[in-house]
C-alpha cells in the first residue's frame, strides 16, 4: 500500500465542517491540486458561501460548464435565493440523479438530500444519501 502525502484540502475541510465558513473562504488558496481535488475545494468554498448566505455569488459565478459537483451546489443555491426557484431545481435534481453517468456522484447526492429535506421529503432524502462513501454520506 503506497502512502500518499499530506491532504492538501485538510485546513479547508476542517473550517468548513467546524462551522468557521469565513476562515474557510479566506484561506482557500490551495495550489497545485489534482482535478478532483480542486473540484472538492471549489464545492467547499461555495457551500461557505451558502452558509453565510450568498446565494447570488453562488449562482453568479458557477457556469452551465462547470463539472457536476459545482452543478449541484448551485442547485442547492438557486433552491434557497426563492421560493420561485424551487419547482425547476428539484426537477433539474431528479433529471441529474437519473443520469446514470453522474447520478451516484456524492456532492450531487449530497445537496439532493439538503433539498429534500428542506421539503420534508424524508423518504426521498434518504433515497438519495443513504448510499454512504463519504464522511457526509455514512452508510446507513
Amino acid at each position: 500500500m503506497a502512502s500518499t502525502g499530506p491532504d492538501p484540502l485538510f485546513g479547508l475541510r476542517n473550517n468548513f465542517y467546524i462551522g468557521a465558513y469565513q476562515a474557510a473562504i479566506t484561506n482557500s488558496d490551495v495550489s497545485n491540486l489534482s482535478a478532483d481535488d480542486a473540484v472538492e475545494k471549489d464545492t467547499l468554498v461555495y457551500r461557505s458561501y451558502i452558509a453565510l448566505g450568498s446565494y447570488q455569488l453562488v449562482i453568479n459565478e458557477i457556469n452551465d460548464s462547470a463539472a457536476t459537483p459545482l452543478q449541484a451546489v448551485k442547485l442547492l443555491a438557486l433552491y434557497l435565493a426563492s421560493p420561485d426557484n424551487k419547482e425547476t431545481t428539484i426537477t433539474s435534481l431528479h433529471e441529474l440523479l437519473a443520469d446514470p453517468a453522474i447520478g451516484s456522484n456524492p456532492i450531487l447526492r449530497l445537496m439532493a438530500g439538503i433539498v429534500f429535506m428542506h421539503e420534508q421529503d424524508y423518504n426521498e432524502a434518504l433515497k438519495h444519501t443513504n448510499a454512504g462513501g463519504t464522511m457526509e454520506l455514512p452508510v446507513c
